[in-house]
């Protein structure tokens, strides 16, 4: 238990996505003008990184690595991390549509966001489970 609380420690202090490997800084710069939007835009962007890194962990670990497709890992991360922020604006489009008109167009861009892609495939170099892929995902 404790491996885990180290693990999300780890990812928030010392090796923070924005400030220490320096991901990110579009929707960080762009969205925190105003602490409502900011909050909603984090935890937006904390949601995409907890589902992407286990969705990404899922995806390699019984798809590309069996079948020797690794070549593809980019690509199937991008896909698969683009289903998700897609997923994601439904979900705030239907549970708190003024969130979603103020976030605009920085929502759909979390696709695009280099912390997103980034995360997962630091995930994948640190050899995680899949808690602990979920768990760095939403520490970071």
């Amino acid at each position: 238990m404790t491996s885990y609380l180290f693990i999300i420690l780890g990812a928030v202090l010392v090796n923070n996505v924005v400030f220490v490997r320096i991901l990110g800084l579009c929707p960080f710069m762009g969205v925190s003008k105003k602490l409502e939007t900011a909050v909603g835009m984090g935890a937006a962007t904390t949601f995409v990184l907890t589902l992407g890194c286990g969705a990404s962990y899922l995806i390699d670990t019984w798809l590309l690595a069996p079948y020797d497709l690794l070549y593809l890992r980019t690509l199937a991360f991008i896909v698969t991390i683009a289903a998700i922020v897609q997923f994601t604006e439904l979900v705030i489009q239907k549970t708190s549509p003024v969130l979603h008109q103020v976030l605009g167009i920085y929502l759909p861009l979390i696709t695009t966001n280099c912390a997103v892609l980034g995360v997962p495939l630091l995930n994948i170099g640190l050899r995680h489970t899949l808690v602990e892929s979920l768990l760095f995902g939403f520490g970071s």
